[in-house]
């Protein structure tokens, strides 16, 4: 039913009245007139609304066909079911529209043949959008799938790395096929080595993009999987891998699905990107059909309209007396259509053709006209809206071009792109500094001629691993594969290169400087072996100590329960000294572990130095100058001066050693600011330089290492510079030595400044005769040497000593005799150490006294065996006089502060010791 304000509505209400007008005065004539005027009518009516029903399926079919990507590239499934939704009510209005298509094949007899192209297009546009979401789904569900076996690497790593625990432990074995307890035993490797590729092969895999790299990493992983399954486990050395071993191959099961998942991938984006291009495709078919159709209405309706025209031509000359009052209701009516039609028809072309000229803000007239002129404008505000998103979408575009190439110029990396033959097509500034080229230099060249630049000026080009590589090889690898590499320039640094093929051809190189890290990678490998031999050496330095202890009580008592003629006195003299020379270079290998007993205090540098130097100066010989350069006024540093003393007296007799023909050594203090020491404080610097024959950087890389010596065989025992690396680490403060070839070596030990003075107390360097007393003394010691010593040492003082093998065996002593004091060893064999005797033993017997002893340091002991604080210690080896001076300080005040040691020299303190 026609609207009474539509166009047509009031054409047909003009054209009516002249037709009532004309048949009132012309009749019959005029009747006929009527006929053929209402003929043209329908023929205006219908092809209006025709042309109207293909823009609006062309319309639509372009929006189907631009939601095609955005379905291709959705990754979620309520996102896909959502967008199904909204695709499903415009393939509705498409399908209304195709149904329609039957009354246009009537309305226009020379389109008939052009109808069923279009319901035909239609219809395939339908099912392929309808495929494309079903394609999707498909995509979405194989992702999760191969999200779940990207989650299962990280389980396939542990099981790698529990594996290879299992694999070391092997090793050790002495079933182990070959086992001959040095070398690598080799199945362990090659089983890591399998377990280590079938991850990779899993990686690269999800990665891939390629069939046949696809097909290649299938192969090697069933291969490997197949080789880890082959390893027979039920030889006794293989045993220890079963458990590992199998739960990974249950794992490689379930990884071995990826090659499957990610070809169902690579097959889905494909008919993914075919159906979308297939979307496109019908969508431009399907508008040039609808161009087609509408162009032959437009013919029909001038056809028909011509033959309408001619007819009212023929009757105008018998009409023309009556058609004067008709001419007045034509005219009256073509002036209210142009006034009203035309009118909003010049308004709407006008804001046109002012947005085709760029004008993006021209109002569009007519909006709100509910007849086809308003139809025409509102369809024309869309395409303006539309003009504007692309617009935005261009300006968006632009702002993305522009950050990326900020990124692009500003990045820490360097970047370069090479084409399909190997040609520099662009690079950033970065790519240029890490290199040392110029713009000009690299302008036009390809990688050949590049690298054989950075070649002649002495950079070497090797594989991560320090392999050589074959450049021809390289370059041709670049195009097909991912690689990496180093350029290792003759200033030391050192750049990764890490470079991609890509898709359109040719590769792209990212520049990475490494220098700073490689640095630090290899201060943290020298710390590391440092912290492995300190530990090793603090162990040797412990057993050596138990050792020892036994060793120099019997060879003590030996020298006192025998007479002055005895000859066996004088033997048992010079082993004790031997023996104390044994004790001298345990302290030496504690002092390099960090485990030696410290007594820092607020010590002048200065005066410490100018007291030493007639004991420095002594034994130079001719031709070596010692020299000062002290800083006045130098704030105290926190350090044991009596260690201080022995590591300045190692450091001078080494620079001696290195003046053979003569020269000069300074003793330098100084205070530097910035923060050089461990705690973060000012730092008082004590270095000796001399100018004597430096060290090679192979020998300035090991001097730290105890028992590394260059010296001949008898001049040094390697332990001096250990001694002082780890002495003045465990103060607080760091020890930096520079030395080159022929020019001299400089050692800077810097320790923290002092901010208080510490009370000590000290037993005097020579205890004297100290008796012993009738006292129950209850010794728990594990080494059954060092027990009967101690034994005896009691004994012999007087004290009633009764010995005990372990913890559990002193709990039940304590059970049923009263002791006076329990003198344990700390680190005890079995389930309970010294400290947790002690806890035992006080709950049982309040008044016991305790002293403690270990072959470990007093201050390592607070920190790996929570020692208290405040308790008595005396270090193994011991001597008997200073263990009676212990035990009668204990005794015979019944407790009280822990004395300190005797400051000074370790070997002043065991010679001392003896009496």
């Amino acid at each position: 039913m026609l609207s009474p304000v539509s166009v047509r509505g009031r054409l047909l209400a003009a054209f009516g009245a002249m037709v009532v007008l004309t048949t009132a005065v012309g009749g019959v004539g005029w009747f006929g007139l009527g006929a053929t005027e209402r003929a043209l009518s329908s023929l205006q009516r219908e092809g209006l609304g025709n042309i109207a029903l293909a823009m609006r399926m062309a319309e639509l079919s372009t929006g189907l066909a631009a939601r095609a990507p955005f379905i291709a590239a959705i990754e979620a499934t309520p996102g896909l079911d959502e967008e199904r939704g909204q695709l499903e009510l415009k393939l509705a209005d498409l399908t209304g529209l195709v149904n329609r298509l039957p009354g246009l094949e009537r309305a226009s007899l020379h389109v008939p043949s052009d109808v069923p192209s279009l319901v035909r297009l239609a219809g395939r546009l339908d099912g392929t959008l309808r495929n494309l979401m079903d394609v999707t789904g498909e995509a979405i569900a194989v992702r999760a799938e191969a999200s779940a076996i990207r989650l299962g690497l990280e389980r396939q790593r542990i099981l790698g790395e529990t594996l290879a625990g299992a694999a070391a432990r092997t090793f050790e074995h002495p079933g182990f096929p070959g086992f001959e307890g040095v070398g690598t035993p080799p199945l362990p490797f090659s089983v890591l080595r399998l377990a280590d590729r079938t991850r990779d092969a899993v990686s690269a895999a999800l990665t891939t993009t390629s069939p046949a790299d696809l097909a290649r990493w299938r192969a090697g992983f069933d291969t490997d999987r197949q080789g880890l399954r082959a390893i027979d486990t039920a030889t006794p050395a293989l045993a220890i891998m079963a458990p590992s071993l199998d739960q990974l191959l249950t794992v490689l099961d379930t990884q071995g699905a990826v090659f499957d998942i990610r070809n169902r991938q690579l097959g889905i984006e494909q008919r993914s990107r075919f159906l979308v291009a297939a979307a496109n495709t019908l969508s431009v078919q399907l508008n040039r059909e609808v161009e087609s159709v509408t162009s032959a209405m437009q013919t029909a309706a001038r056809s028909r309209g011509d033959a309408t025209f001619s007819a009212l031509s023929s009757g105008k000359a018998s009409i023309l007396a009556l058609g004067a009052l008709c001419a007045l209701a034509a005219i009256a009516a073509a002036v209210y259509v142009m006034r009203d039609v035309a009118g909003n028809l010049r308004a709407v072309t006008r804001a046109m053709s002012a947005l085709a000229g760029g004008d993006r803000l021209v109002s569009v007239p007519a909006t709100g006209r509910p007849d086809e002129i308003g139809d025409l404008a509102r369809a024309f505000s869309v395409f303006k809206e539309n003009v504007a998103e692309r617009d935005q979408l261009a300006r968006k575009l632009g702002e993305n071009s522009r950050m990326l190439e900020a990124v692009f110029v500003n990045m820490n990396d360097g970047l370069s792109v090479f084409d399909e033959k190997g040609r520099l097509v662009t690079w950033n500034p970065r790519f240029l500094d890490l290199n040392g080229f110029t713009p000009a230099e690299v302008a036009g060249r390809d990688l050949a001629e590049l690298q054989r630049s950075l070649l002649r000026r002495g950079v070497g080009i090797r594989m991560l691993d320090g392999s050589s590589i074959d450049l021809d090889a390289l370059t041709r690898l670049r195009t097909e594969q991912a690689l990496r590499c180093e350029h290792h320039f003759p200033d030391g640094r050192v750049v990764e290169l890490h470079s991609s093929p890509m898709p359109s051809g040719g590769f792209i190189t990212t520049y990475s400087d490494l220098t700073e890290r490689k640095d630090i990678e290899k201060q943290l490998r020298h710390a590391q072996k440092m912290e492995a031999v300190g530990q090793l050496t603090g162990g040797i330095a412990h057993d050596f100590n138990n050792l020892l202890a036994a060793i120099m009580g019997n060879l003590q008592m030996i020298h006192d329960e025998t007479s002055e003629q005895d000859p066996v006195r004088g033997k048992a003299l010079r082993a004790l000294d031997a023996a104390e020379r044994g004790a001298t270079t345990i302290q030496r290998l504690l002092a390099f572990s960090r485990q030696q007993a410290l007594q820092p205090q607020a010590v002048d540098l200065n005066e410490l130095v100018e007291g030493m130097l007639d004991l420095l100066s002594y034994g130079l010989g001719n031709g070596i100058v010692l020299k000062t350069a002290l800083t006045p006024g130098l704030a105290p540093a926190l350090v044991d001066p009596g260690q201080l003393e022995n590591a300045l007296l190692n450091l001078v007799v080494n620079a001696r050693d290195a003046l053979a023909e003569g020269g000069t050594i300074v003793i330098a203090t100084e205070a530097v600011p910035q923060p050089a020491t461990q705690d973060g404080g000012d730092a008082i610097v004590l270095s000796v330089r001399d100018d004597g024959s430096g060290m090679t950087p192979d020998v300035l890389a090991r001097v730290f290492e105890p028992f590394f010596t260059t010296k001949r065989f008898g001049r040094g025992s390697g332990l001096g510079l250990s001694m002082v690396y780890g002495f003045v680490r465990q103060s607080g403060g760091k020890v930096d030595i520079q030395s080159e070839p022929g020019i001299g070596t400089l050692v800077a030990m810097a320790f923290p400044r002092a901010r208080m003075l510490p009370e000590t107390l000290a037993l005097p360097r020579d205890p004297g005769t100290v008796e012993g007393g009738p006292e129950r003394i209850l010794v728990v010691e594990d080494d059954p040497a060092v027990r009967l010593t101690a034994v005896d040492m009691l004994t012999a003082l007087g004290y009633r000593a009764v010995p005990a093998a372990s913890a559990e065996e002193a709990l039940v002593l304590l059970d049923g005799t009263a002791f006076d004091l329990l003198f344990t060893d700390v680190i005890l064999t079995g389930g309970m150490n010294g400290p947790a005797l002690v806890a035992v033993a006080k709950a049982k017997q309040p008044s016991l006294q305790v002293l403690f002893c270990s072959g470990y340091a007093r201050d390592f002991l607070v920190e790996s065996a929570s020692l208290p604080l405040d308790i008595h210690f005396i270090q193994k080896p011991y001597q008997k006089p200073l263990l009676a001076a212990q035990l009668r300080n204990i005794l015979g005040r019944g407790g009280g502060t822990q004395p300190a040691p005797a400051r000074g020299r370790p070997e002043a303190s065991v010679l001392s010791a003896r009496g």
